[in-house]
């Protein structure tokens, strides 16, 4: 009877069957929670509780085990009292006699409803977290991102498919190491990037860098780099993402860093078994129920150590279930958290119900699940639908969804933002509003190919802001497929790439107006690298000397230069290269139909901020022209040279008996006079003296002016010194006084303030006057008014003397041709003075002009520096 009892009040659903598979017991647990009669059950009416979707394979199975003899194990759902039908795993385990003959099924079933939905959960949990993971991987693809994991101790841990793709890596090769890894970033930023990664070995602090990379196969790439460091299982790492931002603007808006874990499922609930007397606090737990409490199993549970495990924000309401189920025997069913003394927290799910024992005292039986793992799984999975969300929602980009027949069922609510539609307007095939008209019928057209074909499509199209501008983008949309390669989904992003646009355009604009100045510019252009290889020739240069690009790779253009001038070329062009100095050569190329020609040859080179060479631009001009023309006036002027010689001495020689006329018509006059005084009777002495001391004056004064004249002839100095610029003009004055033809001419005199001192030859300077003031008198011959002479000298703010000599004649016809040699206007004039004058002033440092008057005659002007500011009068 005591075994009876024990049985009816266990927590499990206990039965036993014959040898045929007859059930012939069920315990009071079983026919409690069924809710029937012994006799409803007995046989094979058991059945009719058995859920008919499990009814069939369950019974099955069971008839198999009765064939074998083979322990019978087994899941399916019974339908409870209520009417609810919860799944039961069933044993049955036959009892055999000595000869092994089967006498007896034993058999037990366990509710294990709440197992069943927790695997069901986590089953959803996985599926969920591998399509994040997929989601993930494809909006990677579709953006071109990249993600790594960088290790102090091992260099990168781990690199994403995506960012072996962008590096052009195969990922079977493997993550690179620091070493092979440097190689693919660009030279130039090779430098800094050494210097970020070792930083990255000994700080751990975020970065956000942009680098440039180069492809095996040669192509450049920018790479935005952004990384930070995390803790992960007690270990110091960098993680980050690298993103391909080469097609689009290098300053596009910060793309955050994605996730790069998932977090690990969780693993499925423990659970354990307990029977409890509330009346005489009588806790029996398994194995299981203590490990989950975490409590040694020798040792006897009481209320208060249970509740001592209960969160301090739970503790309340499991005493109020605990006192309300141990007064009213109701069912327990309810989930609470333990806080262990370590601040670890574990989440339990406690199940009881009271025993229908025959003693008076309430007694429960149930069980408790340790949900931690599931608690934490769930918590994970919402975290990561916000971050999915999140990075959605920053990527510099639109993202959209569509179903299989092409129509849209998700836009990312940036998208309603720069459209100014609704989600109503947008979804379905409303997007297509904001298409550009001349982009429509293209853009529908290929999406509808994509749709027919499966394949990936990639286009470019305008789209109508919110403002009624269009703006240039990049659409990319890819398939999702399932298992047998169906088409579940299109997952599509949408770049904004009207910047590019714009600057591509401006590009090719520029590059076309460059390539047209190039080619039309009358010169052979070309450009080297800096190591001196051609980098670009233009089409002018081929033409001209007939050959192909390649001809001119590995200074192969010496073989074109003339091997006169090879030599002294290459020097200069290496020196050049050595130096970064401008260089410039003539020499003489061969041109397609073999003529050598001279060409001048210049370069310069291009430098970076940094002062760096990084290239050299340069033209060719054909000079050969222009050497001719050098040549040809070069033996021109040899020839004008040997005439100008010529013409020197019959110059020289004019001026010679110009120079000495004015003291040998002096010596001539007083020699005259001299013979009348003596011829007087009685003969004047006196004036004879005078007359011959006047004649030996003016010889001293011929003497002198041949010295000059020798001096001038064999390009000697002359001899200056300071003097007195009225003691000059009265000089000059006396001699003109002598002759007398010129005695009666009225000279006046006009002297504006002090005059300083002027430095000159005072022989030189007053021909000069003695000149200018004789042809004033000779040109007022002739003329209706009376000969007036006006002598006018002042000094400038230059700190110039000038001389005017004013006269009333006839005036000039051409006051500049007047000044050259044997150019004369007077019957017996030869046309040197003036022009040996104005070689005269010319040589002190002044100047020698000529104007006519606005009332008749001429005006000559002589400016002569000043000496110094001291006033002479």
């Amino acid at each position: 009877m005591n075994l009876r009892q024990v049985i009816d009040s266990a927590p499990a659903l206990i039965h036993t069957a014959r040898p045929d598979g007859y059930l012939d017991f069920f315990n009071r647990t079983w026919l409690d929670f069924v809710g029937q009669p012994l006799k409803s059950l007995l046989g094979w009416k058991w059945t009719s509780w058995i859920h008919p979707e499990d009814v069939e394979s369950f019974v099955q199975k069971w008839r198999e085990s009765l064939a074998t003899g083979e322990r019978f194990e087994g899941a399916a759902r019974v339908r409870r009292a209520d009417g609810e039908y919860r799944w039961m795993l069933h044993h049955k385990l036959a009892l055999r006699a000595r000869d092994g003959e089967i006498l007896k099924w034993h058999g037990s079933s366990i509710d294990i409803e709440n197992r069943k939905r927790t695997e069901e959960q986590l089953r959803r949990t996985a599926q969920e977290l591998q399509k994040s993971e997929f989601y993930l991987a494809e909006a990677q693809r579709l953006g071109h991102i990249g993600n790594w994991v960088f290790d102090p101790a091992v260099g990168f841990d781990y690199w994403s498919r995506e960012l072996f793709r962008i590096h052009g890596l195969d990922p079977a090769a493997g993550v690179p190491g620091f070493g092979k890894y440097l190689t693919l970033v660009h030279p130039q930023d090779r430098e800094f990037m050494a210097l970020l990664m070792e930083q990255m070995t000994h700080e751990f602090s975020g970065f956000d860098v942009t680098k440039r990379v180069v492809r095996p196969a040669g192509e450049v790439r920018y790479i935005r780099c952004v990384g930070t460091p995390i803790l992960d299982n007690g270990t110091m790492k960098s993680i980050g993402v690298g993103i391909d931002v080469t097609e689009h603007e290098l300053l596009t808006q910060e793309l955050r860093r994605r996730e790069a874990y998932l977090a690990e499922a969780q693993r499925l609930s423990h659970t354990g078994s307990f029977g409890w007397r509330p009346g005489y606090e009588e806790h029996i737990w398994s194995d299981e129920t203590y490990c989950i409490f975490e409590y040694d199993p020798a040792t006897k549970v009481t209320l208060d150590m249970i509740v001592e495990r209960v969160h301090p924000e739970d503790r309340n309401f499991v005493l109020e279930t605990v006192e309300r189920a141990s007064t009213s025997g109701g069912a327990i069913d309810y989930e609470y958290r333990l806080l262990f003394p370590d601040d670890r927290v574990k989440y339990v799910h406690v199940l009881a119900r009271p025993l229908g024992t025959d003693s008076d005292d309430l007694e429960f039986a149930g069980a408790v699940i340790d949900i931690t793992e599931a608690k934490r799984a769930e918590e994970k999975i919402r975290l990561n639908e916000r971050e999915l969300r999140t990075i959605i929602e920053i990527m510099p980009a639109y993202m959209g969804t569509a179903l299989p027949d092409g129509t849209v069922d998700f836009l990312s609510p940036s998208w309603f933002d720069y459209s100014g539609q609704t989600r109503e307007e947008a979804t379905g095939w409303g997007w297509a509003g904001v298409l550009h008209p001349d982009d429509a019928d293209r853009v529908l057209a290929n999406w509808q190919a994509g749709l027919a074909s499966g394949k990936p499509v990639e286009q470019e199209f305008r789209c109508r802001r919110a403002d009624g501008t269009y703006h240039w983008f990049l659409n990319r949309s890819l398939p999702l497929r399932d298992d047998e390669g169906r088409i579940v989904k299109w997952y599509g992003i949408l770049f904004d790439v009207n910047s590019l646009k714009e600057a591509e355009h401006a590009l090719q604009t520029r590059e076309h107006q460059l390539v047209g100045i190039i080619e039309t510019i009358p010169s052979m252009l070309w450009s080297l690298w800096p190591t001196g290889e051609p980098a670009h020739l233009s089409k002018r240069f081929l033409e001209y000397f007939g050959a192909p690009f390649e001809e001119f790779a590995n200074r192969g253009w010496m073989s074109l230069i003339h091997s006169d001038d090879r030599e002294e070329t290459l020097k200069v062009f290496v020196r050049a290269l050595e130096t970064g100095e401008l260089f410039s050569v003539i020499n003489r190329l061969r041109r397609a139909d073999g003529e050598y020609r001279w060409h001048h040859t210049m370069g310069e080179p291009l430098r970076d901020p940094d002062g760096k060479i990084i290239q050299w631009y340069g033209l060719t001009v054909d000079i050969d022209e222009r050497k001719r023309a050098e040549d040809h006036l070069r033996d021109t002027r040899i020839k004008f040279s040997r005439a100008s010689k010529i013409a020197t001495v019959a110059e020289l020689s004019a001026s010679i008996a110009h120079e000495l006329n004015q003291p040998l018509t002096a010596v001539l006059g007083n020699a005259q006079a001299a013979k009348r005084w003596l011829t007087a009777n009685p003969p004047d002495l006196t004036e004879t003296n005078a007359s011959i001391d006047r004649i030996l004056r003016d010889i001293r004064s011929a003497d002198e002016t041949m010295q000059r004249i020798r001096a001038l002839f064999r390009s000697e100095p002359y001899e200056k010194s300071d003097e007195s610029v009225l003691d000059i003009i009265r000089e000059s004055l006396r001699f003109i006084q002598e002759d007398p033809s010129k005695r009666e001419v009225q000279i006046d005199w006009s002297i504006e303030g002090s005059l300083p001192s002027i430095c000159v030859d005072r022989i030189q300077t007053q021909q000069v006057f003695i000149n200018l003031i004789s042809n004033a008198i000779e040109a007022t011959d002739g003329s209706v008014n009376t000969a007036k002479i006006l002598l006018r000298a002042f000094v400038t703010q230059e700190h110039e003397v000038i001389v005017q000599v004013i006269d009333n004649g006839t005036g000039l016809e051409d006051t500049e041709k007047i000044f050259d040699a044997f150019m004369t206007t007077k019957e017996k004039g030869m046309g040197i003075g003036l022009a040996v004058s104005r070689s005269i002033v010319e040589a002190h440092g002044g100047r020698l002009w000529a104007e006519n008057n606005l009332d008749g005659g001429a005006t000559f002007n002589v400016a002569l520096p000043a000496s110094s500011k001291r006033e002479v009068r």
